[in-house]
């Protein structure tokens, strides 16, 4: 498949790491949702100084990334 597209199999695997999520990335995502979802008015610094409560190790700008994924 590698041959057939042009592209060197170190290439591709690396492309293919880089390219998927991480799990702590996963499980920041879902607790924003949960948290947008159950405190509907709040916004992503309300939400971000929630989840430095609950134990996640964030910022304001990546909240507001995640938020607008």
């Amino acid at each position: 498949m590698c041959t057939l597209a042009g592209v060197s199999r170190a290439g591709y695997y690396r492309h293919w790491a880089a390219s998927a999520p991480r799990a702590e990335e996963t499980g920041v995502r879902d607790a924003i949702q949960r948290l947008a979802l159950t405190h509907r008015h709040y916004g992503y610094r309300r939400i971000s100084a929630q989840l430095r409560r609950e134990g996640f190790v964030v910022n304001r700008k990546r909240v507001l990334r995640l938020m607008r994924e």
